[in-house]
């Protein structure tokens, strides 16, 4: 199986772990730092993977994810890894995994954001934010069931997989992965009533702002904007899992969401 190793530079060591017991069993395409750019493909298609591994956090997979059309991977090295469906200690479970096929398929799909800085793809979300010396900002939301007004800080748009993320550290609350919806989340509003709104995927929004702010998609800052469209993208990715994967768990042991406890202050 052609095979490909991202990892974050920090974790070179776990990914160096990962590469030497896998070499024996895969066709290792590459090994390279998920911040350098991917390996052009070559004219026969026998150098592009049919799997990549990501070593890292979650930011890493987020990387990896966009860099690849193949499924992917996640070994958790980095802290939360909700994207991450492997631990360093499972790697010949994963071994097992890859020669068998044996995983979940857990399709994501994107946010589709358009300005006039280009087209952008938001696994997680689509935040519009304010420098620090700016005065608060007004933001003006427009789609199919009316128009809101939102005087904050910024917004934050996410879909199901990014309201684990920004959104919900926000307030804003948990979206299901098979939920067809996406939120936005205002960001220290001036309004106590201002909450987040979850919205149908089928939606297409405007947003505009008073005065230029920032664009970060997926974490990375990509111009400053006065008006943006937002929708549901046709692209989606897809990430492997164990079959042992389900998503109430994953929150349960990452952020203690819904999690069962005793008593006496144990499990």
């Amino acid at each position: 199986m052609r095979t490909g190793i991202f990892y974050r530079t920090d974790y070179v060591v776990s990914a160096k772990e990962v590469y030497e017991k896998l070499k024996s069993h895969f066709d290792i395409l590459f090994f390279k730092d998920s911040s350098e750019n991917f390996p052009e493909s070559v004219e026969d298609k026998t150098f592009e993977p049919q799997v990549v591994i990501s070593v890292g956090g979650d930011g890493t997979v987020l990387r990896v994810l966009k860099k690849v059309k193949c499924p992917v991977i996640g070994v958790k090295a980095g802290r939360l890894g909700f994207f991450s469906g492997y631990l360093l200690s499972e790697i010949d479970k994963l071994i097992e995994d890859l020669k068998n096929w044996n995983f979940i398929e857990d399709k994501r799909w994107m946010l589709r954001v358009e300005s006039h800085s280009g087209v952008f793809f938001a696994i997680n979300d689509a935040v519009l934010q304010k420098d620090v010396s700016q005065k608060i900002v007004d933001f003006t939301v427009e789609m199919t069931d009316g128009t809101f007004y939102y005087h904050a800080d910024g917004l934050v748009v996410s879909t199901p997989t990014g309201s684990s993320a920004y959104a919900l550290a926000l307030g804003g609350p948990i979206i299901l992965p098979n939920v067809e919806a996406f939120e936005i989340t205002p960001m220290a509003p001036q309004f106590l009533a201002t909450r987040s709104l979850v919205i149908p995927s089928t939606e297409k929004i405007k947003i505009t702002v008073n005065d230029p702010v920032n664009l970060v998609v997926d974490g990375d800052v990509v111009g400053k904007v006065k008006e943006v469209h937002v929708r549901k993208c046709s692209k989606v990715i897809t990430l492997l899992r164990p079959k042992s994967y389900d998503f109430s768990t994953s929150i349960k042991e990452k952020i203690g969401y819904g999690k069962m406890f005793l008593k006496n202050g144990s499990e």
